[in-house]
């Protein structure tokens, strides 16, 4: 099978250097596969699943990102994240935790931009969990 070089980059380091056959990417729009001769492509990532398909190993890295963006250009595939997580280092049960802490603080809380907050980290860790149960 043909392969593409995948590069992922967080602000701190780079996380993924090497040949895959595809990488499934939560993009803007959806999610997608890119894959050898991809149409060339600019997006936004959105927080979800990030897997990387390699070619040796034939294994399935899956990460969590927050946010970012990809580009594919002739069999390059550069992603540049806010923040990744791997799924294998996300412990379920500590997330379902902190968000019945923050749902409580929610109900709680009147200001109404720390709630916005409150809402936004929650649905950042439910987007994290259902990412590890989808894996």
């Amino acid at each position: 099978m043909q392969t593409m070089n995948v590069s992922i980059i967080s602000p701190e380091e780079e996380i993924y250097k090497g040949l895959a056959e595809m990488v499934v990417v939560p993009g803007e729009d959806g999610d997608f596969a890119a894959m050898f001769e991809h149409a060339p492509l600019i997006t936004y990532l959105r927080p979800g699943k990030l897997e990387v398909i390699e070619e040796e190993k034939k294994e399935k890295i899956a990460y969590f990102v927050r946010g970012g963006f990809v580009k594919v250009k002739e069999n390059q595939c550069l992603i540049m994240v806010d923040f990744i997580k791997n799924i294998k280092d996300i412990d379920v049960s500590v997330n379902e935790n902190e968000i019945s802490n923050l749902r409580s603080k929610l109900v709680s809380e009147t200001s109404e931009s720390i709630k916005e907050g409150l809402s936004e980290s929650i649905e950042l860790l439910e987007i994290e969990v259902n990412c590890c149960k989808e894996s």
